[in-house]
């Protein structure tokens, strides 16, 4: 779910972990993986590799404007090593995590056709499907912050992945269950006719 859900980062007056750019774009498309954004792309703390101007080298850096304040990272700060695995990670994490999203829905899909009782398999996989969103952005929120006290930049944004994902797990198991106990406990309910006094 971090791979298509926003993840917010506290105390950064609305900045988002996201793996897509916002605002303008190149034609050619953008050399960057990881985007800490506002909603408009104005604001943002960006992992690039290309033509580092600073240091007068292509290398793994950090692009950024109305964020140094916020991560103290300047403009065009190599990220070194770490920065280079991030960068590949979240290359790879963006494509593979939006195919697990599809598979995930797939199956929830077919799970619905199998189903001896339909409407409680809908309800299961709606909550569950909800619950992994909410999961998703809190958890995510929890741990970019954590990352952020850690390591401001890559451990922002590896704290909101690690606890998007973990939330996200936990928010549609825990919403499909209770959803499906609360469906049995209403279908095997009954209500008697309280008699009329005389």
């Amino acid at each position: 779910m971090p791979s298509i859900i926003r993840i917010p980062v506290p105390g950064t007056n609305g900045l988002f972990i996201e793996f897509s750019p916002r605002g303008y774009v190149p034609k050619t498309g953008s050399t960057s993986t990881v985007f800490i954004q506002d909603v408009a792309g104005k604001r943002h703390l960006r992992l690039d590799y290309g033509y580092n101007k600073t240091t007068n080298s292509f290398n793994y850096h950090w692009n950024q404007q109305g964020t140094a304040q916020v991560f103290g990272i300047t403009n065009h700060s190599p990220a070194g090593n770490m920065g280079k695995a991030l960068y590949n990670a979240a290359k790879v994490f963006k494509y593979a995590g939006r195919t697990l999203v599809i598979v995930g829905a797939v199956t929830d899909v077919y799970s619905i056709v199998v189903a001896k009782k339909r409407l409680r398999q809908v309800i299961k996989v709606a909550s569950g499907w909800a619950g992994a969103a909410l999961g998703t952005e809190v958890g995510g929120e929890f741990g970019a912050g954590v990352g952020t006290v850690i390591e401001p930049g890559g451990g922002t944004v590896v704290g909101g992945v690690v606890g998007g994902v973990i939330g996200g797990i936990g928010g549609y198991f825990g919403a499909s269950w209770a959803a499906g106990q609360g469906y049995d406990y209403i279908e095997e309910t009954y209500f008697e006719k309280v008699p009329e006094g005389g």
